[in-house]
This record gives C-alpha cells, sequence and structure tokens, in this order.
C-alpha cells in the first residue's frame, strides 16, 4: 500500500489548460515529482525532465513549476503523455 492513497491538487492550475503551449523544455521551467512512496525528485535540465515524465507513474504527483510575472506559478501535470511528447 503506498503511503500516499491519492493528491488533492484541485487547487493548482492544469498545465493543460495553459493557452498555446507549456514550454516543457523552458530552463525556467522545473518539474517536480512526489511518487507514491513519498520519495521527491526534481528536473530541471531536457535530460532530467525526460527522465522524470518517463518514469512518473499514474500515482505520482508530478508539478510544473514556471516563473510567472509577479511569483512562482505551480502547475499540475495532468497529462503526462503529452508532456513526455513535448519534451521528446
Amino acid at each position: 500500500m503506498p503511503r500516499f492513497a491519492d493528491f488533492d491538487a484541485s487547487s493548482l492550475r492544469r498545465a493543460s489548460s495553459v493557452e498555446g503551449r507549456f514550454p516543457w523544455r523552458g530552463q525556467t521551467v522545473t518539474l517536480i515529482q512526489i511518487n507514491a512512496k513519498g520519495i521527491v525528485t526534481q528536473a530541471t535540465r531536457i535530460t532530467e525532465k525526460r527522465a522524470l515524465l518517463a518514469q512518473a507513474g499514474p500515482k505520482d504527483l508530478v508539478l510544473a513549476a514556471w516563473p510567472g510575472q509577479w511569483s512562482q506559478d505551480v502547475f499540475l501535470v495532468d497529462d503526462l503523455k503529452a508532456a513526455r511528447e513535448e519534451i521528446g
């Protein structure tokens, strides 16, 4: 049994809701993964982001931090398949 049964990220914007394309490959975008066992991983480089998304499973929480104009915005990565395709 995983330590976290479910994550409630309902207060976060979804990455798929960004107008145009989410800048997955952007240098200022950081991905954060919290897996079902509570292990936290961060990725800032393209190769790290690719690896994080490849290993992320359906029970993991994956977040994307992207600087906004006045504050840091955090998004729920709600479509892992689309994110994987964008990273390449």
